[in-house]
């Protein structure tokens, strides 16, 4: 793929790929571009309380209505385990209002060659999927921004991600490949087991 044979025309608002077997594929940021967009449409529409769930990708706005939990209590996936069982127990759970979460992972559309094993987040790099990480989680205000951060870090030795994370103010949980995890500050106060949050927190 060469990006140098995608031509975009501003004045006709269209996009020419020159290799006919070129494809283009947004899914990087378009599922947390749409999240956002529908989350404006229903606020817009005087909703103030839900939670919507995208694959990867959760926003949040206010708190559940049960009277009883001040903030939604979303569950980071073990990578090993099961995504179909429900009573699986998550790695952790973040207890958020208003925030986007977003996960990017090596577990996540996988595809095999040769009995070898390989997922669609590819370092720009080494143009081979990334091998940093089972999994990247961003906490941000907005799931289109969530979205992308979560891929790029995903891509970036812990170090350069940290610093980039906090550098633009978003909040980020990585679990290492050896199971280890690591977050932010600012992700550990919401974070129930490496942190101590409840629901019932303020």
């Amino acid at each position: 793929t060469d990006i140098d044979k995608v031509l975009v025309d501003d004045d006709n608002n269209t996009v020419y790929l020159e290799d006919k077997n070129m494809r283009l594929d947004v899914g990087a940021v378009a599922k947390g571009f749409a999240t956002e967009i529908v989350t404006n449409e229903l606020m817009d529409k005087g909703y103030s309380s839900f939670i919507i769930s995208s694959g990867g990708n959760v926003r949040t706005v206010g708190a559940p209505i049960d009277f009883t939990r001040k903030k939604w209590g979303i569950g980071i996936q073990d990578p090993d385990g099961n995504p179909n069982n429900q009573d699986e127990p998550s790695l952790d759970i973040l207890y958020l209002n208003d925030l986007s979460l977003v996960t990017s992972g090596d577990y996540q559309r996988q595809y095999k060659v040769n009995g070898k094993m390989y997922h669609y987040l590819i370092d720009p790099v080494t143009l081979m999927p990334a091998e940093y990480y089972r999994a990247v989680s961003v906490v941000a205000d907005d799931s289109g921004v969530a979205d992308f951060m979560s891929t790029t870090i995903f891509l970036t030795p812990y170090e350069e991600g940290r610093k980039l994370a906090e550098s633009i103010g978003i909040d980020a949980i990585w679990i290492m490949k050896d199971g280890t995890i690591y977050a932010t500050d600012n992700a550990k106060k919401v974070m129930k087991y490496m942190g101590g949050a409840t629901n019932t927190d303020k």
